[in-house]
């Protein structure tokens, strides 16, 4: 009986140290894979294949660890296919994520390094894993992005295009000057004439006409890679530029007059 228990003992041992090795390597073959999509333009296929490939690695050492306890493989592999099967329905979101990694790796929407929007969040996208996309943003945070919402969202790529537009609007009372302020939106754009294109959408217009109030928009495109600090500084711009004009906002108070007394 107990060399029954030492052989038993020793085929775990040797199972441990089979599934230990798998992780390892797994670890391994990711890391390397993502190495080589460094030499490469489409960082995000790489990247995606390699966690393919660690989890293939993983599900493969486990299978042959449980052949070393003496478990028959025709056995593993119809267990293996009624749990996967079991998981598939239990975890339609997350296949639904890796659909939609397969998705991004064929149709490539964006790859690593595009600026994108997606939904309300955006940023560079940093990371295509299988299950996920990660963007990061200018302040420095992570966003995860589940593939399934990748690709099946609005979403905006804005590397696909050399230039960016700015739009820039601002609200007056509906008595102010309309010259004034497109002379005000002149300046602003004028501010920044080493980036605006001349030869693209440039203008100072009248967005929309309220009851009491107007909204003024400037409209200017700008090389993408240097919209922010253009769009930064032209918000200074105007509003040192509005102050010196004496334009002020549009008011939103209600003047409430009592009727005199009968």
């Amino acid at each position: 009986m107990f060399e029954k228990l030492d052989d038993f003992l020793i085929r775990v041992a040797i199972a441990a140290l089979i599934i230990l090795l798998g992780m390892v390597i797994a670890k391994l073959i990711k890391k390397f894979i993502i190495k080589l999509s460094k030499n490469v333009i489409d960082h995000g296929s790489l990247t995606f294949i390699g966690s393919c490939a660690s989890i293939s690695i993983k599900i493969i050492f486990i299978a042959i660890a449980l052949a070393v306890l003496g478990l028959d493989m025709s056995v593993i592999v119809g267990s293996l296919s009624a749990v996967s099967l079991g998981i598939s329905l239990a975890l339609r979101d997350t296949m639904n994520d890796v659909a939609g990694g397969i998705q991004i790796l064929f149709t490539k929407p964006f790859v690593i390094g595009d600026y994108v929007q997606i939904e309300s969040q955006e940023g560079v996208v940093s990371r295509i894993e299988i299950l996920f996309t990660v963007l990061q943003t200018f302040d420095h945070q992570e966003i995860i992005v589940p593939n399934s919402t990748a690709v099946s969202e609005i979403l905006i790529n804005y590397s696909k295009e050399k230039y960016r537009r700015i739009h820039i609007s601002f609200p007056v009372a509906l008595e102010t000057d309309v010259d004034a302020c497109i002379q005000l939106g002149n300046q602003v754009l004028e501010s920044e004439a080493e980036w605006v294109q001349n030869n693209m959408q440039k203008e100072v217009v009248i967005d929309k006409i309220g009851d009491h109030s107007m909204t003024i928009g400037i409209y200017a495109f700008v090389p993408f890679e240097k919209y922010w600090e253009c769009l930064c500084r032209m918000n200074t711009v105007l509003q040192k530029k509005r102050k010196e004009a004496g334009i002020l906002p549009a008011s939103t108070s209600i003047v409430i007059q009592s009727s005199p007394e009968q």
